[in-house]
């Protein structure tokens, strides 16, 4: 168990620093709209996610993320940051989320880049059509 205690502190000092020396430059309207967006993706998903061996439904992971937003958002300047320090795993135990969708069972950094990716062509060609 003292190894335990003393892994939870090493990964939660870590996430500090991870998080500390992210970009302290204010967000501007699209990093905010793309965080935004991301948030809502996973609460909409149909997907359960698996937190430190837990499974959760789509709205309690939202629920979550956005709480680890609030908490140390002013640190978070863009939807790529936001994906590595808060949602690809437990700043508390270290271990990664995983996303479950049907027979699929996905890391979570990798499923929301790749909806982040998605979104941000579609805002593209949506620009472009105008």
């Amino acid at each position: 168990m003292p190894h335990f205690r003393i892994r939870q502190s090493l990964v939660a000092t870590a996430f500090a620093l991870a998080v500390s020396t992210a970009a302290h430059a204010s967000r501007d309207a699209v990093a905010e709209g793309e965080i935004d967006h991301l948030l809502q993706y996973v609460g909409d998903s149909s997907c359960t996610f698996v937190r430190n061996g837990d499974e959760y439904p789509a709205a309690k992971a939202r629920d979550h993320l956005a709480t680890k937003y609030r908490f140390v958002g002013e640190r978070i300047s863009t939807a790529e940051d936001f994906i590595r320090y808060l949602a690809t795993g437990s700043s508390v135990s270290g271990e990664p989320y995983h996303v479950k969708c049907g027979t699929a069972d996905a890391l979570s950094g990798p499923w929301l880049t790749a909806e982040l990716h998605r979104y941000r062509q579609t805002a593209h060609l949506q620009k472009v059509a105008r």
